[in-house]
């Protein structure tokens, strides 16, 4: 590979990640980690039964206690609901409340919906294409670094 090629995978990888700054603003106390939580406990639940932190953390590839204070977090905004189990009390089962699935609704199910229309012209083979190269450019880089 050329330098000016290797220049040119480094440049556009720096332009994805301005992406991040182009998202709908969250609310007050609402990180993007908070997004993906809360994404996560709603996918669980609708896979049925009860979504244990465990289950998050695991998904997430996160601690536990990364994810507890994620959940910490969430639960004093008024967005998730925790409850210990009564057979087990090491385990912790979190729910959404109604504004939880508002933010849910808004900024991952409208906000996802809305980006299918931007992004018609990749389409589906497209889209896994070139996540799967961005997937192979970081992985390399953090080979290389040892990381």
């Amino acid at each position: 590979m050329k330098v000016e090629s290797a220049k040119l995978v480094l440049d556009a990888c720096q332009q994805a990640a301005q992406l991040q700054r182009l998202l709908p603003p969250l609310p007050e106390g609402i990180t993007p980690r908070c997004v993906r939580v809360i994404e996560q406990i709603r996918r669980l639940s609708e896979e049925g039964g009860p979504v244990r932190v465990s289950d998050i953390s695991e998904i997430l590839d996160v601690t536990r206690p990364g994810i507890t204070n994620v959940l910490r977090d969430l639960e004093e905004l008024g967005y998730v609901e925790k409850r210990r189990d009564e057979a087990d009390s090491r385990n912790v089962f979190v729910s959404l409340t109604e504004k939880g699935e508002g933010l849910y609704r808004r900024y991952v199910q409208d906000y996802h919906r809305h980006l299918c229309d931007v992004f018609a012209e990749l389409g589906d083979d497209g889209a896994k294409e070139l996540a799967r190269m961005i997937r192979f450019v970081v992985s390399a880089v953090a080979t290389d670094l040892g990381e």
